[in-house]
């Protein structure tokens, strides 16, 4: 488990996809189960004390992980958490490298500002273990300013 803080109200957490084989993330009870687990974890290890209402924003990420953006909505003076978790499934996720050599396999490959960028979709299982430390995962704001910017390569 990474966890970046963003600030005291924003928070993203990307979790290993070996550690997240075995959850069904269109089953809203397991995924509820699952992100109050982690929350859990968030005290115990990294001291992060979360009170109030949160939006936890869940990204699938085909043989990668789960990203979970999580960010404060609400406080009020309780010590509970009550959490509105939205699953983004069908969300563009690109992966963003230096390296051509590693991807140069791949069709419909992006250039922009001496970075090569992939779809998701198109990542072939046998390559994430290979690609994982080399690439850094674009999606929501950022993808989309990427992507008039960049250039399509054949």
């Amino acid at each position: 488990m990474k966890v970046e803080i963003i600030d005291d109200d924003y928070y993203k957490v990307f979790i290993n996809g070996l550690y997240t084989k075995e959850i069904d993330i269109n089953n809203k009870d397991e995924l509820g189960k699952y992100v109050k687990d982690i929350i859990l974890k968030l005290r115990k290890i990294y001291n992060i004390i979360l009170q109030g209402l949160y939006e936890v924003r869940v990204y699938y990420i085909r043989f990668i992980g789960i990203i979970l953006e999580i960010s404060n909505i609400d406080k009020y003076l309780s010590k509970t958490v009550d959490l509105k978790i939205i699953v983004h499934n069908d969300e563009e996720i690109f992966l963003k490298i230096f390296r051509y050599e590693l991807i140069n396999h791949y069709n419909h490959l992006k250039y922009y500002n001496n970075c090569f960028y992939f779809d998701i979709n198109d990542l072939k299982e046998e390559d994430v273990y290979r690609l994982i430390e080399s690439t850094n995962i674009v999606y929501g704001d950022e993808l989309e300013e990427l992507k008039p910017k960049w250039i399509e390569l054949t």
